[in-house]
């Protein structure tokens, strides 16, 4: 092909142009909400735990949720997003920190019935001899 040429279609077959898809903060809001609604949680819950908020992030979180769910069917679509990204963080942040004590429980429950088998072995073993 020589340069400065364009391509020609001799094919006979229709062209198709595409057109570009704008870009809209609405969409771009639909497609990363929940990434910046988790990253918010998170961080949030850092903030919590350091505070010494732990309690009241769960309270936050219940109320924030309840309060959504009963008037989100009366607000802008234009504002709904938004307001469930802020919301949904609010949830995860009251989602983590119980969760923290949930895992810090279960694995001092399993760690220790770990420990009576390896006794109980321990035991067993010394009898044989």
């Amino acid at each position: 092909m020589i340069l400065g040429m364009s391509k020609w279609n001799v094919s006979g077959d229709a062209l198709t142009i595409e057109s570009r898809e704008r870009r809209s903060p609405t969409r771009w809001l639909s497609q990363n909400g929940l990434r910046i609604a988790v990253v918010l949680g998170l961080t949030e819950a850092v903030f919590a735990w350091i505070n010494g908020f732990k309690v009241e992030m769960t309270l936050i979180g219940v109320v924030a949720v309840l309060i959504y769910l009963n008037v989100r069917h009366h607000i802008p679509q234009a504002v709904r997003r938004p307001l469930w990204v802020i919301v949904m963080a609010q949830g995860i942040a009251g989602l983590v920190l119980p969760l923290i004590y949930v895992g810090v429980f279960m694995f001092v429950l399993v760690g220790g019935l770990l420990l009576v088998v390896l006794v109980l072995v321990m035991l067993g073993d010394r009898m044989r001899k």
